[in-house]
Parts: C-alpha cells; sequence; structure tokens
C-alpha cells in the first residue's frame, strides 16, 4: 500500500528503498574517511618548528578518553587543512592555537619551559 505525497503516489518499497540507499550513502561516508585518516581523530601530525625541535601532534591522545569531537578544535581553533595558518610561540603563549587548551588551567601550560619537550620531540 502507498502513501499520498502532494498528488505522487510513492510506494512503501521505494521509501524504503531510499531509506536503505541514505544508510548506505552513510556507512560508507564514514567508512571512506575512517581510511583517509586512519588513525583516531585523524592520526599523528608533525609540524616543523622555526629554531627549534618539530613538534609532534596525536589526534588520538587529545581525544582519548572525552569523546571529544572534531568540532571541539575545527573549526574554531585550527582549520581542518594542514598548513593553513602561521602558528609561532608568541601566537602561542598569548592562548591562540595549542594556547587555547594548554594554558596552566585546562592543561599543562606552554609557557612553563620544562613543557616544552612534551611537544618539541
Amino acid at each position: 500500500m502507498g502513501r499520498q505525497q502532494g498528488s505522487v503516489r510513492i510506494k512503501e518499497e521505494d521509501v524504503i528503498m531510499k531509506k536503505a540507499c541514505s544508510l548506505l550513502l552513510a556507512v560508507s561516508l564514514v567508512a571512506c574517511w575512517s581510511a583517509a585518516f586512519g588513525a583516531v581523530g585523524g592520526g599523528d601530525l608533525t609540524f616543523k618548528a622555526k629554531d627549534a625541535k618539530a613538534v609532534f601532534f596525536s589526534h588520538a591522545k587529545h581525544v582519548e578518553g572525552e569523546n571529544k569531537k572534531c568540532t571541539a578544535c575545527h573549526y574554531s581553533v585550527f582549520q581542518m587543512q594542514k598548513d593553513s595558518y602561521k602558528m609561532d610561540m608568541g601566537k602561542i603563549n598569548k592562548g591562540m592555537f595549542c594556547g587555547t587548551c594548554h594554558n596552566g588551567a585546562r592543561s599543562f601550560d606552554v609557557k612553563d619551559k620544562a613543557s616544552c619537550v612534551k611537544c618539541h620531540k
């Protein structure tokens, strides 16, 4: 039996097929996203640092145990595209980028010299 939508009659089978296709598309997109990043939260990144050792960033370490979504940091603190912004310690020390959370209140303070080795490896 069908249902009326405007002047077009839609069969229940068509509705079920559309829902199944939508679900399949959603699952496929999630699978592609996971395969593209290959690790929890986007994998590991290494940033070149001027006049310092490179900075190692682990997405997994930043999301595990807290169930954070990508939108917790992207696009408000960081863009999704690598190298889409210029980060430097001056900006970070002023509370931008990593300094948004690494301020001594939410996490270790980037201004603490003893903390440098936690990121610069």
